[in-house]
């Protein structure tokens, strides 16, 4: 994950291959699939390794949702953004009928315990899924997903980030050197995030953002977010604002644009006349 982070921008697509295989070692299972559940809790496999374990649609023609899979079924109810095992959904969640139709219905694809890393929560989930055919899943893999899951999550976070980026914006930020992350922190500074809301966006610390923040500046010859945000759309690393909408700049420099000018000042105080000085001795006349 380091490396992806620290990776040039642009350089590779996103790394599902070396992720699943890392997972599927790391927990000795079979198999290690990408799970895109949409607003219904319908279940569409996005990737599968190694690739063909699974079919990309169920045989039967019906997508396995909500109220057919007991793992969905936990999600779709608790709204848990934890890792889950699918013989540890309650029978209150997934009734015995349910789980015993879902088991009949995955063994003859080699699944028959399940362990899921649910990387991103919108309408549905997206998630990653390990199967395996034999031994259950026990207490220290769960423990071990549950370590991973942030930092997965957090390259989720970017990914989604740099997701609307067009082919032509990388040619300039490759020029400059950008890192992944270092490109997604810039994408949110134009986008007039605070350091703080970026850190939340990503799932990082602010002062992790402000550190990136620092590089940003650096490499683009500026010292503050404002010239920054101007250069690097000049430069062609941020899309221009939609025409006829002012660029958002964050509630900090929200509020200081409000602030009338140092001229309206000047012009309101020789209006009103210099303050009178009141005596500390005077009194209030009652």
């Amino acid at each position: 994950m380091g490396d992806i982070l620290t990776s040039p921008a642009g350089t590779q697509p996103f790394p599902h291959e070396r992720v699943a295989d890392l997972l599927r070692e790391s927990v000795h299972a079979a198999c290690c699939s990408r799970h895109v559940v949409d607003r219904t809790w319908v279940d569409h496999i996005a990737g599968c390794w190694p690739v063909a374990h699974l079919p990309a649609a169920p045989p039967s023609g019906r997508h396995v949702d909500a109220t057919t899979h007991p793992l969905l079924r936990w999600y779709a109810t608790t709204r848990s953004s934890a890792p889950q095992v699918l013989g540890r959904v309650p029978s209150a969640i997934a009734p015995p009928q349910m789980v015993e139709e879902w088991t009949a219905f995955a063994r003859p694809f080699g699944i028959t315990h399940q362990l899921a890393l649910p990387l991103a929560m919108r309408g549905g989930i997206e998630a990653y899924v390990l199967s395996r055919p034999d031994d259950d899943y026990a207490d220290a893999d769960l423990e071990l997903a549950g370590l991973v899951l942030p930092a997965l999550g957090a390259l989720f976070r970017q990914r989604a980030v740099l997701d609307g980026i067009s082919a032509a914006r990388y040619d300039p930020v490759r020029s400059l050197g950008l890192t992944e992350r270092e490109l997604a922190v810039l994408t949110l500074l134009g986008e007039g995030l605070t350091a703080d809301a970026m850190a939340r966006r990503l799932r990082t610390s602010p002062r992790t953002v402000h550190k990136h923040l620092e590089h940003l500046y650096r490499k683009l010859g500026v010292r503050d977010r404002l010239v920054a945000v101007q250069r690097a759309r000049e430069a062609g690393l941020l899309a221009p604002p939609p025409e006829g909408e002012e660029p958002r700049h964050g509630p900090a420099l929200q509020a200081v644009n409000s602030l009338p000018s140092c001229s309206k000042v000047r012009s309101a105080r020789s209006s009103v006349g210099a303050p009178r000085r009141v005596s500390p001795t005077a009194r209030t006349p009652t």
